[in-house]
């Protein structure tokens, strides 16, 4: 079972993940994904490349590789940063109080390639089984469309070459959606 508090050393990829506390919602509008998104690229892109992430109405999944400059403790600051700059926006905009992220965010450090392509994969397919959506293209706040652009702020190049090409990471997308939906309930 992995260790979901585990401290994050100075190298290698990390699951990273949280949600908010109680039955309480992280985003709203598009204009909330849009500024949790400024905080990250404002606090963790400079300690982290992105490879993939997804945020839903009430949790969020970001698969980050550390960068040689970060440590893990600089890391979870920006990390922490980031939702507690948004909590304050929040807070500020909606008239709410208190906390509204679960401490301390989860994780779970990538072991192999395996565990990377399968992770990458449960994080897009995040709003098909909280059934948003019934196919990936169509989340606009995940990574999976993103990793096929040249215009974005995720290391788009890293997972299409992990893939070998964006062929193949959409074939191991579909691949793996094989029996998904006969589980899923609509």
């Amino acid at each position: 079972m992995p260790n979901r508090t585990l401290p994050i050393d100075g190298d290698g990829m990390y699951h990273i993940y949280n949600r908010a506390t109680g039955n309480e919602q992280l985003f709203f509008t598009e204009k909330h994904y849009v500024h949790f998104l400024q905080g990250i690229e404002k606090y963790v892109l400079p300690q982290a490349d992105i490879w993939s992430y997804c945020l839903l109405p009430n949790h969020f999944h970001f698969l980050i590789e550390l960068k040689e400059s970060a440590t893990g403790e600089l890391f979870s600051k920006a990390i922490s940063d980031c939702c507690n700059g948004y909590t304050k926006w929040l807070n500020i905009i909606t008239k709410r109080k208190g906390n509204l992220f679960m401490r301390p965010f989860k994780r779970n450090k990538i072991i192999n390639d395996a565990h990377l392509a399968w992770t990458i994969w449960y994080i897009h397919r995040n709003p098909l089984h909280h059934h948003y959506v019934k196919k990936f293209e169509d989340w606009k706040f995940s990574s999976y469309k993103a990793a096929l652009s040249s215009n974005t702020k995720i290391s788009a190049k890293k997972v299409l070459n992990f893939f070998g090409g964006d062929g193949n990471y959409i074939r191991f997308h579909k691949e793996q959606l094989r029996g998904f939906f006969d589980t899923l309930e609509y």
